[in-house]
């Protein structure tokens, strides 16, 4: 496993698509992002330096699908063209052209890799996953929804939620602390709780930690809060932070891994 010569292949095959369009140096700074929070959360686990940097290289190749998307459909949004996890999955293991093995020589992790890139931005995981399987994937899932909190609270991801409040459902989900699945969201305001759903699918300690010490859930909320007038979306948001801040506190006490 040589990670250093895997972010030389990714620099080399997005630059291309950053050609394309400047909206994929995003991606390209998403994806690092997220590779070095991997690389955080898989050393929190005592992890061997193996498996750190296979924890790595699932975090660099987890976006790998947006590119083409971009290419292909002009779009960063599924709904509008193609599950970027499939695609990710499609475009390494093309029987022509074989991607992956420009990143590791060996076959060794494929399931492992391809599993983290196919199910990372899926509501729900497979049950038949083996624990490595599921291990790695996790640390990928809890990586990619730290960094999308991130790009909110710094501005390059933007909601419009026109004054309108959440949806009695939706609400509801948050304070029983579960997370939110899209197509349940009925208000504008409901596009606010996929990202603060995130929190209830988060799977370890580190990653709690990151969160905690970030400020990054705080943060977001406030931000909303200030971009309303709705009195009732601000209550809310309100009670949505305390349920938010009396879990991580929970969780960051208990031995999550």
């Amino acid at each position: 496993m040589d990670i250093d010569s895997a972010i030389k292949q990714f620099n080399n095959y997005t630059k291309d698509y950053i050609n394309l369009n400047r909206l994929c140096i995003l991606k390209v700074n998403h994806t690092i992002r997220v590779m070095n929070l991997c690389g955080e959360i898989a050393q929190s686990l005592n992890l061997s330096k193996e498996e750190i940097e296979l924890a790595k290289l699932c975090g660099l190749l987890h976006d790998i699908g947006r590119f083409e998307q971009w290419k292909r459909y002009n779009t960063f949004v599924d709904i509008k063209s193609f599950d970027h996890g499939d695609l990710g999955v499609q475009i390494l293991t093309d029987n022509n052209n074989c991607l992956l093995r420009k990143f590791v020589a060996s076959d060794e992790y494929d399931s492992i890799v391809l599993t983290s890139i196919k199910y990372h931005n899926k509501y729900k995981i497979p049950l038949t996953l083996t624990g490595k399987e599921k291990m790695f994937l996790n640390i990928v899932r809890d990586a990619d929804k730290i960094d999308i909190l991130y790009l909110y609270i710094i501005g390059d991801i933007k909601l419009d939620i026109n004054d309108e409040t959440m949806s009695y459902k939706i609400f509801n989900y948050l304070l029983s602390r579960e997370q939110i699945n899209r197509e349940d969201l009925i208000t504008k305001a409901d596009r606010l709780a996929i990202s603060l759903g995130f929190l209830f699918d988060i799977n370890y300690q580190k990653s709690f930690s990151i969160l905690k010490n970030n400020n990054y859930y705080n943060k977001e909320i406030d931000i909303y809060k200030k971009n309303t007038t709705n009195k009732e979306l601000i209550n809310q948001l309100e009670q949505i932070k305390d349920v938010i801040n009396e879990y991580i506190d929970e969780r960051i006490d208990k031995n999550v891994r």
